[in-house]
């Protein structure tokens, strides 16, 4: 999969990270394509599982609004163990955990990457307490929300998956930062009304990460850390926010179209099809479709419920494919996948959704998570 670039939300002062330079699709050996055709049409038989975040929705906001809609609850640390926040992976496979990504991106001079991802010629400035660096063992990655911080207000409830996301988070810059070990160090798991960085002229920049991040992941706030939030954000400019939220809102649509059904055949199952064509942004936000199901006043079926799914892309590795509950809750259909050059999705997967009400809005969430060439999602079909 050609990589996306990572993107930095306005008002930040943070740099972009970048990934590697789009190439075109390389051509696979045809033992490798058989193989990959193979795993690919043996994954429609199997159930599908939540194993990764939901797709983005884009929330833009004033500084103030957003710290004001931060809901506040009690911390809760029962149960909190930092190997429960799995890190740091190599996403990408590329050889670079999550780490080298936050130095490779955030290096004032960009350092020659060598053999195991060593890190040699670079430089690096802390924006905590304004100290450069030249040797990255100087500098500790800083999960701008600390993960004890993030369990107390929320994590503790996600799934495993979803705290290793979390931990690794490089869809955001905002997520992660290369900063002075020892200043690190000394912030340890404290909110902003605990700890603030010396620098007293970034201390705006740190409540909009800060709000940015709690918003993006949907955790909570204690009243002493919105007070807080909420004075510094007094004194900073009013700016726009923009924070693509995981956890917390649905996928953003740009087009959508409500199609319904009621029970066919004996069976008493319930089909809809949503045949209208929805543009599929090239290396942009998901898109959505949307399927309401009526007169099925039951669970959804156990093993029965299919999803057939047409996309028409000249690059079919590029595109992850949710399916939206109307509950809200979420499943994986198709991730997206280097190894698989080949275009359109012509595919029908089968989940076990017998933990849901089969009536509602159920929406088909789609999104090019890469840059070059796009497509749109052409019809699908929901059977309950």
């Amino acid at each position: 999969m050609r990589r996306p670039l990572r993107h930095a939300a306005a008002a930040t002062g943070r740099p972009f990270r970048r990934a590697a330079a789009v190439t075109a699709p390389r051509r696979l050996p045809a033992v490798v394509r058989l193989l990959a055709g193979l795993v690919i049409a043996a994954a429609g038989l199997f159930t599908i599982v939540v194993a990764s975040p939901a797709q983005a929705a884009a929330v833009s906001q004033p500084l103030r609004t957003m710290v004001a809609n931060l809901p506040v609850a009690t911390e809760v640390r029962t149960g909190y163990d930092r190997d429960l926040f799995n890190h740091w992976i190599d996403a990408d496979g590329d050889g670079c955990n999550t780490r080298y990504e936050v130095l490779i991106a955030e290096a004032t001079t960009a350092p020659t990457v060598g053999s195991g991802c060593s890190l040699s010629g670079g430089r690096w400035s802390s924006y905590f307490d304004g100290a450069t660096w030249t040797d990255p063992a100087d500098l500790d990655i800083d999960h701008l929300v600390p993960l004890a911080e993030a369990w107390d207000s929320g994590a503790r409830n996600w799934t495993s998956s979803q705290r290793q996301s979390f931990a690794n988070d490089l869809g955001d810059a905002r997520a992660l930062a290369a900063v002075t070990d020892n200043v690190n160090q000394s912030k340890s798991d404290q909110d902003p009304a605990e700890w603030m960085p010396s620098v007293t002229g970034v201390h705006c920049r740190y409540v909009i990460e800060w709000t940015a991040v709690k918003t993006r992941w949907g955790l909570t706030v204690d009243s002493a850390e919105k007070s807080k939030l909420t004075s510094v954000a007094a004194g900073c400019t009013n700016s726009t926010v923009t924070v693509d939220v995981v956890i917390g809102a649905g996928p953003t649509a740009t087009a959508t179209r409500t199609a319904t059904a009621s029970p066919t055949g004996g069976s008493g199952t319930c089909t809809g099809t949503n045949g209208t064509d929805v543009t599929i942004p090239d290396a942009g936000s998901p898109v959505t479709s949307t399927i309401t199901i009526a007169g099925c006043s039951r669970s959804a079926a156990s093993s029965s419920s299919t999803i057939y799914v047409n996309v028409v892309h000249p690059f079919r590795g590029d595109v992850s494919v949710y399916l939206y509950a109307p509950d809200n809750s979420y499943y994986v259909l198709k991730a997206a996948s280097e190894s698989d050059g080949a275009a359109n999705i012509n595919a029908t997967y089968t989940a076990n959704l017998s933990s849901e009400t089969a009536n509602g809005a159920w929406r088909l969430s789609v999104k090019d998570n890469a840059s070059g060439d796009t497509g749109y999602l052409s019809t699908w079909t929901l059977t309950v």
